[in-house]
């Protein structure tokens, strides 16, 4: 009986001591509800009967269940990576509306500007103004630039802090694993579990994890269930080095225990998962290709306006230079390539800009000779036949993808092994530089003109600009000029327009085009309007450098689609980009949303066995106190019984 009550006693401690425990622990993060698991002690027979000899507790154990805590993991790093990255691209949204805002306005002010000159094309005041509203636009592209260029870099630094996180993460769960290890298999430490279970979800919010148990009680730990991060006690460590072929774009490799520098290089980082995956995606999926996408518009700006330059005089009579930077300069070329093969480099060359689609490609060299860009972004594929490519001077190859506004020329054959990224737009909006200095550099007034006959009954009145001829044609010698545009009877009811030189030498003959356009030589013609039979217009060299012909083809700019294959503005390409961006953000937030409910619902599933419930620990601390009083009595009780019997004579 004495024994009964003692045995009694200590169990009742070990309760209350456990519940003190659940209490004191009720705000530790990660902590799991305990329980003190009691049996019976081994029966005693006497007098033809078994008797109890009390109580023991056997263990003290967690209230954990694995699949639980399983689905919190996995949806931990739902939650975390879907909230990092909607973060990240909420940034993004609010600096994109602010940059198009200043752009659009930046825009208008600048074709107001050049229906000014238009109207005015002597005034020096509205030329300086055109200049300055200009350099606005070029402002706001390298800023934006600057700004995306900086959020990279210092995404770069966040993800470099984060590999060194990781690493001391994964060191903290293999130095428990040691330590459960050498607690031993006699009963199990509850706290060191816990530790290691808060240590392996802060693991899985960075990166999307998988995990082992081991028959010893450690755990390992695998990255997105291929790569490991946690060998029983051997932790491995992430380090950040220079990417390939792009050093900017830095990379992960895995370290193992004693490397000794040797490392795994961790391809596709941006499928890790978790915060850490959300980083790579936004720096390589979102932030470069959006850098390409404004390059696209800045490109496209100062080549319309550089044409449009080199086809008129300006105000001192010279040929008009380039308003912008020279979109092809050999430096802007070379930067668009880039190769970790230093044998082998390369130059891109922009050929349309309104094929241009603001992408990057990958590019990799076949074993048959062809030559394969894959879309960053996207992932589309084109190939480049091996018989499509252009051999040049040497070992020079220059390929051409179809549809995408650009050649690459290469010095050397690549390596099959080779990596390689073309990138035609990324320098675009920092490349954008005004060239021109003073207002009177414009060339508002046009190399050519055209003048009706005055006898005309039609209403055509032609607009005339100068092209670059496609061989085997060639540029109309100034000798030849006037021309002369007729338009006469096709003999069958039609009309047939009929361009001659000065000398009488047939130029063109047929109709225009299905917009309207005629194009022959160096020259192409606007039929605006409905010409009538035997109307007739001269076409000749500009006699003053004070028209307004050329300025009336930059204001034309505002309303023309040669974007995107000839279907957006250059206002209507800034809008897309931006509502690009702002769709990618709704729906980003969207998903976050869900991930949070997904992981409260599974998180709420866990708490329901391993949370501590203060009522029911309050509770059991009084049922706990009434049964050590009890078996306290049992003891009394006992003792009693035996004075009693000692004191029998």
């Amino acid at each position: 009986m004495y024994q009964t009550g003692v045995s009694g006693l200590l169990a009742a401690q070990a309760q209350l001591a456990t519940t003190g425990h659940n209490i004191a622990n009720v705000n530790t993060e990660g902590y799991s509800r305990q329980r003190a698991e009691q049996a019976t002690t081994m029966h005693m027979f006497s007098g033809g009967n078994f008797y109890g000899t009390g109580t023991r507790v056997n263990d003290v154990t967690r209230m954990y269940q694995e699949y639980a805590f399983r689905d919190v993991l996995i949806n931990n790093t739902e939650k975390a990576g879907a909230e990092a990255l909607y973060n990240h691209l909420d940034y993004l949204d609010k600096t994109m509306t602010s940059v198009n805002a200043g752009l659009a306005s930046s825009l208008d002010d600048l074709y107001g500007a050049i229906n000014a000159v238009a109207d005015n094309p002597g005034n020096l005041g509205n030329r300086e103004l055109m200049l300055a509203n200009a350099q606005d636009i070029v402002d706001h592209f390298n800023d934006f630039y600057s700004s995306v260029e900086q959020e990279r870099m210092i995404k770069n630094r966040d993800i470099e802090s984060r590999a060194e996180h990781i690493s001391s993460l994964t060191a903290g769960i293999a130095d428990l694993n040691q330590q459960i290890l050498n607690a031993g298999q006699n009963a199990p430490p509850n706290d060191l579990l816990d530790q290691r279970d808060r240590l392996i979800q802060e693991l899985g919010q960075q990166v999307h994890i998988t995990t082992l148990k081991e028959s010893n009680g450690m755990v390992s730990v695998m990255l997105g269930g291929r790569e490991p991060l946690v060998s029983g006690n051997q932790a491995y460590q992430l380090e950040v080095r220079p990417g390939s072929p792009d050093q900017q774009q830095t990379e992960l490799y895995l370290l193992p225990p004693n490397s000794n520098g040797q490392a795994t290089r961790l391809r596709g980082s941006q499928a890790l998962g978790g915060e850490m995956g959300a980083l790579f995606h936004y720096r390589d999926q979102v932030l470069g290709p959006n850098l390409s996408d404004m390059g696209k518009t800045a490109i496209a700006i100062a080549d319309a306006f550089n044409k449009i330059q080199a086809q008129g005089v300006d105000l001192n009579g010279n040929a008009g230079q380039n308003m912008f930077n020279d979109i092809n300069d050999p430096d802007a070329m070379a930067k668009r390539f880039v190769g970790d093969n230093p044998g082998v480099s390369g130059a891109v060359e922009i050929t349309d800009t309104g094929k241009l689609t603001g992408g990057e490609y990958s590019l990799k060299y076949q074993p048959n000779g062809d030559f394969l860009f894959t879309d960053v972004a996207s992932g589309t594929e084109i190939t480049v036949a091996a018989g499509d490519v252009v051999t040049g001077p040497g070992t020079q190859m220059t390929i051409t993808p179809p549809n995408l506004g650009f050649t690459l020329t290469l010095s050397d054959t690549p390596n099959t092994g080779d990596e390689m990224l073309v990138q035609p737009t990324r320098q675009g909006a920092i490349d954008l530089t005004l060239n021109l200095k003073t207002g009177d550099q414009i060339a508002a007034s046009g190399s050519l003109m055209v003048s009706p006959d005055g006898d005309n009954t039609g209403t055509a009145k032609p607009s005339v600009s100068l092209t670059e001829p496609t061989p085997p044609a060639t540029a109309i010698a100034k000798a030849d000029y006037p021309l002369n545009l007729k338009v006469e009877d096709d003999g069958s009811g039609g009309f047939v327009y009929n361009v001659t030189d000065r000398n009488g030498n047939s130029l063109f003959s047929g109709v225009p085009d299905a917009d309207g356009k005629i194009a022959f030589n160096d020259v192409e013609l606007s039929m605006n309007g409905d010409a009538q039979l035997y109307d007739q217009f001269e076409i000749r060299q500009a006699s003053g450098s004070g028209n307004n012909e050329n300025a009336l083809a930059f204001a034309e700019l505002q309303n023309k689609k040669w974007l995107n294959n000839g279907k957006s503005t250059v206002t209507d390409s800034l809008n897309q980009t931006a509502v690009g961006i702002g769709s990618m953000t709704r729906n980003q937030r969207v998903k976050a949303d869900a991930a949070d409910a997904a992981y409260q619902q599974s998180y709420d599933r866990m708490l329901a066995t391993s949370g501590v419930n203060l009522d029911e620990e309050a509770a059991n601390l009084l049922r706990f106190q009434q049964s050590y009083m009890a078996a306290a009595r049992v003891v009394s009780t006992a003792s009693e019984t035996m004075n009693t019997l000692l004191q029998i004579r």
